[in-house]
C-alpha cells in the first residue's frame, strides 16, 4: 500500500487564489472541534497555504478581521461578514 505525505494531499486549485480569502464562522467553529478532536489522538491540526505549502501564522484572537496569514505570499484568511452577524 501506498504511503502519501500529508503536504502532498493538499489539492492544487487552478488559477492565482485572491490576497485575501473569506472564511465563515461555521467553518472556523467546525475547524476547532476537529482540532480538539485530532489533539487528544496526539495529531497537530496546522492550516497550510495550499500556495506555498507553507504552514500559515494564526492569529490567536483575531484581530479585526485578520484569522491567518500565509508568511511566505503574505496571503490573508479573513473573517466574513457572517462573524459580525453572531455577535
Amino acid at each position: 500500500m501506498p504511503e502519501i505525505s500529508g503536504l502532498d494531499t493538499i489539492i492544487n486549485l487552478v488559477g492565482e487564489p485572491p490576497s485575501e480569502i473569506s472564511i465563515n464562522i461555521s467553518i472556523m467553529e467546525r475547524e476547532q472541534i476537529l482540532l480538539e478532536e485530532w489533539n487528544k489522538c496526539h495529531i497537530a491540526v496546522i492550516p497550510f497555504c495550499y500556495k506555498c505549502k507553507t504552514p500559515l501564522v494564526w492569529h490567536s484572537p483575531p484581530n479585526e478581521r485578520v484569522l491567518f496569514h500565509c508568511p511566505q505570499c503574505n496571503r490573508l484568511w479573513i473573517k466574513d461578514d457572517s462573524w459580525s452577524k453572531r455577535q
